[in-house]
């Protein structure tokens, strides 16, 4: 049985453009895993520098990328009635909140590396994890933004 295509309303030339977007603040928020487990390998500094760039970069490029699926949420019929869809944002939303609480304590925190933050980024990667997978589902299992006709 051949799946219908659903059609992203934020798009360019037929391309969806969350999925364009995600990808850099999905490895930003992953990659702060591994620069905070740096930092507690070798004392560097320099891994808390990094930790927190990733954090705001992946953060910000995060929002971005969740702008654009949230317009499909809201104006795509067939994606909004996808329960799928609707779990898939709300993880979403609670890992950006996350990831931007992580990058606010960073930010704040002048004495250097604060354990919490890996705590927070180990979630966030665990979080990430199950959000990346349903939105994997929606592509693959539903053709969220997939042209099933070439």
């Amino acid at each position: 049985m051949a799946r219908q295509s659903i059609i992203s309303r934020m798009s360019i030339g037929g391309h969806p453009i969350h999925p364009m977007l995600i990808h850099f603040p999905v490895a930003f928020l992953l990659g702060l895993v591994g620069a905070d487990l740096a930092y507690l390998y070798t004392d560097d500094p320099f891994w808390i520098r990094v930790g927190l760039w990733l954090a705001g970069l992946g953060s910000l490029g995060g929002w971005l990328a969740a702008f654009a699926g949230l317009i499909d949420l809201v104006f795509v019929p067939r994606i909004r009635s996808l329960l799928i869809a609707w779990i898939h944002a709300l993880l979403a939303i609670m890992t950006l909140a996350l990831a931007s609480f992580n990058w606010l304590l960073r930010y704040s925190n002048e004495s250097g590396f604060d354990p919490w933050g890996l705590h927070i980024s180990l979630l966030t990667a665990v979080l990430i994890t199950l959000t990346s997978l349903l939105g994997g589902q929606m592509v693959y299992h539903h053709a969220v933004g997939v042209n099933t006709k070439s």
